[in-house]
């Protein structure tokens, strides 16, 4: 049979002993009930406003191109045509998906050039997919054979009422400049940058067709 014990060392029955915090009518603990303080409160690290993906302010941000060009030729001297300072330049091969880089939050990149035998497109398919995006300010330059024959079974499609710039081939270095930074240029309201020295030196290389 236990018993209880009293007096000095003795136990108490009934658990642990309740905390100076908790006692009944006691002073309550500094830290009790304080709210901890936010990772923002404390310095560790910087908020980034982020733009919903309805808005069209283009105006912000680095200046960005998108490339789908078929053909490794044309691909690089688009790829040149775009190397200016400060923009970024994304180039994708025949297996990447555009569509799905133009649909990425939080916005559509400022100029999409797409060729139109990119990803072994038919019926210029990826041209109509990309639509939405050019009434949010993309802008679409295309690179075809004919910019002015339809594909067949759609004859709403043809290339210039899809694009804002149609181009036949050949595509010079210095003609796609030309088009790029013009429509910088109305896009932007300022001069365009100056181009990389590292694609100025190849495109002093370049060779005519």
């Amino acid at each position: 049979m236990n018993k209880k014990r009293d007096g000095k060392g003795g136990r108490r029955s009934g658990g642990h002993a309740r905390r100076s915090g908790s006692r009944p009518g006691g002073k309550p603990s500094s830290r009790a009930g304080r709210p901890r303080p936010t990772r923002q409160e404390s310095g560790d690290f910087k908020i980034v406003e982020r733009r919903s993906e309805g808005e069209t302010a283009f105006e912000a941000g680095s200046f960005r191109v998108l490339i789908a060009v078929h053909r490794p030729r044309f691909r690089g001297r688009a790829e040149r045509a775009a190397a200016l300072e400060g923009w970024e330049v994304t180039a994708l091969l025949n297996k990447q998906d555009p569509v799905g880089l133009v649909a990425k939050p939080p916005r559509p990149p400022d100029l999409l050039i797409l060729s139109g035998d990119f990803g072994r497109q038919r019926d210029y398919a990826i041209f109509r997919a990309v639509q939405p995006w050019r009434e949010r300010g993309m802008k679409l330059i295309g690179l075809v054979g004919n910019c002015e024959i339809a594909p067949e079974d759609y004859p709403d499609s043809v290339p210039e009422r899809l694009c804002d710039v149609c181009l036949v081939p050949p595509y010079k270095t210095a003609e796609l400049r030309a088009v790029f930074t013009r429509l910088y240029e109305q896009m932007r309201g300022q001069p365009a940058p100056p181009p990389l020295k590292s694609a100025s030196a190849v495109e002093d290389l370049e060779e005519a067709d």
